[in-house]
């Protein structure tokens, strides 16, 4: 028997998401293309493979049975093509770039435009995520991250430090004045994550101990928060580099040091040699050791 690939990758990725919808999003196909790919491996297997319900796709036990060689084989599929990447030889195609709100709408597309007047055959895809992209899956050909990686079998390069300091807009303070203390800020309008938790334990770790209820304004999008610092709702953290291109905005407790960001360029070591990803990781790593020197703000 001679079962198509593309059919057991459908049954691995509804098996995966739970549901039609779910596999159709992850594999970029309609929901009646992947209903109609379980349908014919069913018929070819000569088992039922899911339980349909209003609820979702549930696997069956003879599925279960199947899941694992599926995943494994959706793995090797996957490291099959990510190695062939990295032995392409010509400076074309695609390079998908991932890297959180901040970079990825304020500084990047800027620079990608010098990038690709340097290599107009290299097209480009930006994926805006604050969570770190599975490089091994091909979530992403190059990561801009604001962390040391720790996933085996990444090439990595620490680009720079960003320091990080208090802000709020010019009108907020003169309404409720300057803290003067860490300890002030308890009394003042900050703002902060919602759901998001790393903010508060790093406050907690400078002797801060901070609660959602303390943030007036809560969003997990880092981007809100620097509009609503710029709007006047509270004080909040911010960039150095990009503060200082906001005239309305000024630091807040200077003297206390809060931790920088590291940023790093990370990519696959299977397709480090490939030209077009080499080039772009090149381009990133020199350009964004200055990354606010085009920032408009």
């Amino acid at each position: 028997m001679t079962i198509q690939w593309t059919l057991i990758r459908t049954f691995d990725a509804v098996a995966k998401t739970g549901s039609l919808s779910g596999a159709s999003r992850q594999l970029g196909l309609t929901q009646p293309a992947v209903s109609r790919h379980i349908d014919l491996l069913e018929q070819q297997l000569r088992i039922q493979l899911f339980l349909r319900s209003h609820e979702g796709m549930r696997l069956t036990a003879k599925g279960a049975d199947l899941v694992a060689v599926a995943r494994d084989m959706t793995s090797s599929a996957t490291s099959f093509a990510r190695i062939a990447t990295g032995l392409e030889e010509e400076i074309g195609g695609t390079v998908r770039i991932s890297a959180n709100d901040v970079m990825g709408i304020s500084i990047l597309p800027e620079l990608l435009a010098d990038f690709q007047q340097l290599h107009p055959n290299i097209e480009l895809e930006l994926s805006i995520t604050n969570t770190a992209s599975n490089l091994l899956q091909r979530d992403a050909d190059v990561a801009v991250r604001m962390f040391r990686p720790v996933q085996n079998d990444l090439v990595a390069k620490k680009v720079a430090d960003l320091p990080l300091g208090f802000y709020a807009h010019r009108r907020y303070l003169s309404t409720h004045g300057q803290p003067r203390s860490v300890a002030d800020l308890l009394d003042h309008r900050m703002i902060g994550f919602d759901r998001e938790t790393s903010m508060l334990a790093a406050a907690k770790e400078h002797g801060l101990n901070l609660t959602a209820s303390n943030f007036s304004f809560r969003s997990d999008n880092i981007l809100a928060h620097i509009q609503a610092i710029r709007a006047g709702i509270g004080i909040g953290v911010g960039h150095k580099g990009m503060a200082a291109h906001w005239p309305e905005v000024e630091p807040v407790l200077e003297e206390f040091a809060l931790p920088s960001l590291e940023l790093w360029i990370v990519c696959h070591s299977d397709v480090h040699h490939n030209q077009r990803i080499r080039h772009t990781m090149d381009f990133l790593c020199e350009q964004l050791r200055s990354p606010y020197a085009s920032y408009r703000g």
